[in-house]
């Protein structure tokens, strides 16, 4: 269940930091997809949360906390039943005077 769960949060972090243009920049540079979600807040993906904690010290980015996202199990069964379905409605007919 743990793998599945991780695999539908996928690799995003919620990262708080009083220096948004130096933290972009250096995350950005190691590949991540980085977007400011609130003033100070930015969403990371492509990067695990102990990855953006070590390019953040290893560059001397000031931050205050640093959270992995993690999907709840609605989300897992939403993911998993995407594309099952029980029945399919046929096309509306046009109707006819």
């Amino acid at each position: 269940m743990v793998g599945l769960l991780a695999g539908v949060a996928g690799d995003r972090v919620t990262l708080r930091t009083p220096a948004v243009p130096q933290a972009s920049a250096v995350l950005t540079q190691a590949g991540a997809t980085v977007a400011a979600a609130a003033p100070g807040t930015l969403t990371i993906s492509g990067l695990p949360a102990q990855r953006v904690v070590a390019l953040l010290g290893e560059s001397s980015v000031r931050f205050s906390e640093v959270a992995a996202h993690r999907a709840t199990l609605e989300q897992a069964y939403l993911e998993l039943t995407r594309g099952a379905v029980e029945f399919r409605a046929e096309p509306a007919q046009e109707a006819t005077r």
